[in-house]
């Protein structure tokens, strides 16, 4: 990062009112901060697609067709003395006391469960002195007395919505208070009869698939108001989107159970079928040597992963059926005491004393406590106890988890399975569950709807749309036209542009065990045919060699350097045959060919091997082309898709698990030739969980890629599409206010440069879906379907786009929001490159669903996130240290050093590995420097 570079000026964005409800779909200017009265400072709809044939489809948002006219009041709710979580606002609120003063008062109340109401009653304000333990039985405690006050603060005036809706008044915080209102209005009726879990609607009629002994799937009802573009059809700018939302919970079930079989499921060979004695010795403490010699009482592996389980829901079994609801707990955590040695803390040792009625104290461990106070015998003693959020410690056996406890973790192979055979639909059968879904909201008898004046229509809107004419994929000695099935053939064809490097030396690596040596040149030998089939450069026959211990850094290094010798030279291109696809030794083999050599690299399966079909072979040669420098195809058109010299960027931020350490990656994709086919990639640590790119990698990221364009193309592009994926609506003031500065700076500054910036947000994480009145044999949407009216912004420039062929399920469009639009582009022309440009992916011969700067971002930000540090690799220094260049290269590059042993949340992480760090051979420079500037991530 360069020691004189200027300050990015940063503005906030605009704070919400205190207490609104940030949940639902805010229009993007409800984050933006400006002193001007601009109705919108994001790009406007230049107007329609013109382009195509016109088609009709229907889509899962249901027009709005009324709001109040009445007045509706919106109060601020607060509780003396302050209390620390939402569930004593909610308790106190449904109080006997509280609701019969409210029915005083005519028509229904909305509550939000914590700091907001809305009333058509015009009360200036209500203070009542509440008692919490009143409708249980228990009045009269100290601590179950609180004060209640519900005083108005505004009326929401449904008239500032419709001025911005028709562009006449700006986002105030008017709008966002209709908003709040009317999402809250909406939600009200069913939370009452449902499960709420933030916008989805679940309850114990819902279809459900069980996914393991653990977690179960289940398919609940996604509902939100959005803003709309019906104004021009007879809506009034609103539509409710309703979908089927799978998510995943822990089964309900005794903790005891669950814990057994969670342990079971993380380590079955270890762990499996334990009964409640084993279960308590896994889960003891025990004695770890430190580096100075001491040994120190720790938790156990098994015990350490409990901590998934943190912040699960129960109810206790002890207490038998009192008549009221029982109280829910939350597991604040396992109780871990080394003062009590090997034994661990339990049922039996851990004591507390209590005070008896005539004021002395009773020391009592447990176990005792529960048998003389509840006649309930702990069973099993030994087990851990579980301590909730209030510190109380409870028994494993007497908890009872109740159902509904997200499961917030990344699921495994066998879930992620089952979970996609659960939620895939054909439209054929989604479309219909939508309609029962909308069916079971019962709009039509909510009361909350009719009293503020809501209509919603329950019939899918038909839609005018456009479908897009696709392109014809060229190849050096054919052209490829797939019409709309989206797909096409390698048969007969010759890359567009061979790779610029000859693989003259190369290898087949053999990992897997069940490999043999004739099987590895086999394949070699048939790569090699396939490759040169499709006017691929390659010579000579590969170096067969294995790789057969576990001990990678150490193997790989005398592996490269036989390679060296016997090829004599650094490897052009090598092949890794592996038994699975697992992470390890993936992952591991991937970090050493990026990070520590920086040679090309392509994995195999063993099976795949094997058989050596012409069709994997063909696959497996788009990806070394790529890698090796070369162009898969091109696209003929009629009329070039660029009149000045441009480049297009895509970035993703990826975002590791819960896991301490992991942090976000960066990862910046940019093309690097004049149809936007090949290109380069820039990959950084970005903090830990932050969505926007930091000014560090946005300087250094896009200094090097675009230093790497102006060495290639002997000029600094004009035109810059910038193509952002992950952000939501919330995001975009950020992406226009930092990110879009930083690059209009480094332009400025360190090459005296300003192209036009085009700003553009892609993303898939929406609920849109559309279904055509003429599909696929899959009833799904042809590619090239393109929708601009009633599911868009009623005048941002947004549009959705299915681009590809759904194979499973229901094909869910990308929605394109252009942000910022310097450019200024025909959008009939901006939308002809997004769709088109989607058939020069690289790996593929069908059209991809996201247009391809951003996939590769995706690809290459995954990749990345094996490029961490890792205190156990060859990369990293003896002490245990981390010792990381910056990537940058060129006049931007300075070398960066970051030394840590440690990764605290609240400090800059380290950098990733740097490509190439760890070859020390100046012979192989050169070759390390063409590796950077390849597609080495595909």
């Amino acid at each position: 990062m360069s020691a004189n570079k200027p300050a990015v000026t940063k503005r906030n964005p605009l704070e919400l009112p205190k207490g609104l409800n940030n949940r639902c779909d805010l229009p993007p200017e409800a984050y933006w901060h400006t002193d001007r009265n601009d109705y919108t400072p994001f790009a406007v709809r230049p107007g329609y697609c013109k382009a195509g044939s016109d088609i009709r489809v229907l889509v899962n948002q249901f027009r709005v067709e009324s709001v109040t006219g009445r007045d509706v009041y919106q109060y601020d709710v607060a509780i003396t003395p302050e209390p620390s979580g939402s569930i004593v606002y909610k308790k106190a609120w449904n109080t006997k006391l509280v609701k019969a003063k409210l029915a005083e008062f005519k028509g229904p109340w909305l509550y939000d469960n914590r700091k907001l109401a809305w009333s058509t009653a015009n009360v200036a304000n209500v203070k009542l002195e509440v008692d919490l333990g009143a409708d249980e039985g228990r009045p009269g405690r100290k601590n179950n007395v609180v004060v209640l006050e519900i005083k108005q603060t505004c009326k929401v005036r449904m008239e500032s919505l419709k001025a911005y809706l028709e562009k006449r008044g700006p986002c105030d915080n008017s709008v966002i208070e209709c908003m709040s209102f009317l999402d809250h209005v909406l939600r009200q009726g069913p939370s009452e009869r449902m499960e709420l879990i933030k916008r989805t609607f679940i309850n114990e009629h819902s279809a459900t698939k069980i996914l393991n002994t653990c977690t179960e799937a289940i398919k609940g009802i996604y509902s939100s108001i959005r803003l709309s573009d019906s104004l021009k059809s007879g809506g009034i700018g609103l539509g409710v989107n309703v979908d089927v939302s799978n998510q995943t919970f822990w089964i309900g079930q005794s903790l005891e159970h669950l814990v057994r079989n969670y342990l079971g499921w993380q380590n079955p060979r270890h762990w499996g079928n334990l009964n409640a004695q084993q279960m308590a010795g896994v889960l003891k403490p025990v004695n770890v040597r430190q580096k100075d010699g001491t040994v120190r009482l720790e938790k156990s592996e098994a015990f350490k992963m409990l901590k998934k389980l943190q912040g699960i829901r129960f109810v206790v079994k002890h207490r038998g059926n009192t008549g009221q609801p029982r109280k829910e707990y939350k597991i604040r955590r396992f109780h871990f005491d080394p003062s009590f040695g090997t034994d661990g803390a339990h049922a039996k040792n851990v004591t507390f004393e209590k005070k008896m009625e005539d004021g002395s104290t009773k020391k009592y461990n447990i176990a005792d406590y529960y048998l003389q106070t509840y006649k309930t015998r702990v069973m099993h003693p030994h087990l851990p106890l579980v301590e909730t959020m209030n510190a109380g410690l409870f028994p494993m056996e007497l908890c009872e988890v109740v159902r509904f406890n997200r499961y917030n973790y990344k699921l495994d192979p066998d879930q992620t399975s089952a979970m996609i055979t659960f939620s895939q639909a054909r439209p054929s059968v989604l479309k219909p569950e939508i309609e029962h879904m909308v069916r079971n909201l019962d709009w039509a008898n909510d009361r909350y709807l009719a009293h503020f004046g809501v209509k919603i229509s329950t019939k899918m809107p038909v839609v005018q749309a456009k479908l897009l004419p696709n392109p014809s994929v060229k190849y050096a000695n054919t052209t490829k036209n797939p019409g709309t099935r989206g797909r096409w053939d390698l048969i007969g064809t010759k890359f567009a542009q061979s790779n610029t490097r000859e693989a003259k030396r190369w290898a087949v690596v053999i990992v897997d065990p069940r490999t043999d040596r004739a099987t590895a040149q086999n394949f070699g030998r048939e790569f090699k045919t396939a490759y040169l089939r499709h006017g691929g450069r390659i010579s000579g026959d590969p170096l067969i060699m294995e790789l057969r211990g576990n001990d990678i850094d150490n193997d790989m290094t005398v592996l490269v350097d036989t390679m060296k010798k016997k090829l004599g030279g650094f490897p052009d291109l090598v092949f890794f045959i592996l038994a699975q696809k697992k992470q390890f030794p993936y992952d591991r083999l991937k970090r050493q060919a990026d990070c520590r050599f920086a040679f090309v690299s392509q994995m195999v399966l063993g099976q795949h091997a094997k058989k050596c079909q012409g069709q994997y072979l063909s696959n497996v040669c788009l990806k070394v082309n790529a890698k090796l420098g070369g162009r898969n195809s091109g696209l003929e058109s009629k009329t070039p898709f660029f009149t000045k010299p441009t480049m297009m960027i895509g970035v993703d931020i990826s975002h590791g698990g819960t896991a301490e350490g992991t942090v976000s990656v960066a990862a910046m994709c940019a093309s690097m030739d004049r149809d936007c086919a090949i290109y380069n990639a820039a990959v950084q640590s970005n903090g830990w969980r932050v969505e926007i790119v930091q000014e560090r990698n946005m300087w250094n990221m896009l200094g090097s890629l675009v230093s790497r364009w102006r060495n290639r193309n002997k000029m600094l592009p004009e035109h810059i599409f910038y193509m952002r994926d992950g952000v939501s609506e919330g995001q975009f003031a950020q992406v226009m206010d930092i990110e879009v500065r930083m690059m209009k700076t480094l332009f400025k500054e360190h090459f005296n440069a300003s192209p036009k910036i085009t700003v553009i947000v892609a993303t898939k994480r929406h609920h849109i879906r559309i279904f055509p009145e003429r599909g696929d044999k899959n009833d799904n949407c042809l590619p090239g379907t393109l929708v601009e009216r009633e599911v868009t912004h009623p005048f941002h420039y947004d549009f959705y786009l299915c681009s590809h062929v759904a194979l499973q399920g229901t094909a869910r469009p990308v929605h394109y929001n252009v942000i910022h639009d310097e450019v200024g582009l025909p959008h009939d022309t901006l939308q002809r490159i997004l769709y088109e440009q989607c058939y020069q992916y690289c790996r593929s011969t069908t059209p991809v669903s996201l247009h391809p700067a951003v996939y590769y971002a995706h690809l290459a930000a995954d990749r990345a996130r094996w490029h961490e540090p890792n205190p156990g690799s060859a990369l990293v220094q003896p002490d245990g240290k981390f010792q990381v260049l910056n990537r940058v290269q060129g006049p931007m590059a300075k070398a960066e050093v970051q030394t840590t042993t440690s990764r605290p949340k609240d400090a800059q992480p380290p950098f990733l590995l740097a490509l190439g760090q760890g070859n020390r051979w100046p012979e192989c420079r050169e070759a390390v420097e063409f590796f950077k500037g390849t597609m080495w991530w595909v």
